[in-house]
C-alpha cells in the first residue's frame, strides 16, 4: 500500500508540473504493486483519527449554503487528503481519503489530479463496490472538464470491460454506441428528451 501511495503522490506531482501533457488512461501505464510486505510505518492512531475527521469536515463544507462549490475548501480538501494518504498509507480510511481528494481536486479545478486520483482508486480499490463509480467519474472529468473525448472513451471502455454487468457499464455502452459522447450539449439535451418520451 505504501508503494501505491508513493506512486499516487509522484503521479500527481508529475501531472501538476506537466503543463499540457496528455493524460494517459490506459490501465497499463502504471504498475501498482499489491505486495504489502513493506515495513508498516508506525502512526499515532489518535492523530490519524483527528486528521481523518478534519477531512470529513472539509468535505462537509465543500458546498456553500447557496449550493455553489467553495473552491478554496476544495483545494484544501485535495491537499489534506493527499497529505493523509502519505502519512497513513495503511489506514482503513485510505479509500475515503482518496475519494475526498479526487472530489476536492475536481471541484477545485485540478482536473489532471482528479483524473489521476480516480484512476488510482480504480487500481488500488478493485474490490470496492465503488470502483465502477470511480472509473465513471474519471471518464466524466476527462469528457466534461478536460474536453478529452478520446481519453474519456478509453476510460468508459475500460469500465465496460472490467464491470460488464454493472449498470454504469451498461449505460456507458449505450452512450458510446449511440454516439452521445460526440454530440454537442444541445444535441444531448434533445437526445435525452426524445429518449424520455419513449
Amino acid at each position: 500500500m505504501k508503494k501505491i501511495i508513493i506512486l499516487i503522490a509522484s503521479s500527481l506531482l508529475l501531472y501538476s508540473c506537466g503543463g499540457d501533457k496528455e493524460v494517459k488512461t490506459d490501465s497499463t501505464d502504471t504498475h501498482v504493486s499489491t505486495d504489502h510486505k513493506d515495513e508498516v510505518k508506525k502512526t499515532d492512531p489518535v492523530k490519524e483519527k483527528s486528521d481523518f475527521e478534519a477531512l470529513q469536515v472539509l468535505e462537509d463544507h465543500l458546498m456553500n449554503n447557496d449550493l455553489t462549490i467553495d473552491i478554496k475548501v476544495a483545494k484544501e480538501l485535495y491537499n489534506k487528503a493527499l497529505t493523509f494518504t502519505k502519512e497513513y498509507p495503511n489506514s482503513k480510511n485510505i479509500e475515503l481519503a482518496l475519494d475526498y481528494g479526487a472530489k476536492g481536486a475536481e471541484n477545485g479545478g485540478l482536473y489532471k489530479e482528479a483524473v489521476e486520483m480516480y484512476h488510482q482508486l480504480g487500481i488500488v480499490m478493485p474490490e470496492s463496490n465503488k470502483t465502477p463509480i470511480y472509473m465513471y467519474e474519471k471518464g466524466k472529468v476527462l469528457e466534461d472538464k478536460m474536453q478529452n473525448k478520446e481519453a474519456a472513451k478509453a476510460a468508459y471502455k475500460e469500465l465496460i470491460k472490467r464491470y460488464p454487468r454493472n449498470p454504469l457499464s451498461k449505460d456507458m455502452k449505450s452512450y458510446l454506441k449511440n454516439g452521445v459522447i460526440d454530440m454537442t450539449k444541445e444535441e444531448k439535451i434533445k437526445y435525452y428528451e426524445e429518449k424520455a418520451k419513449i
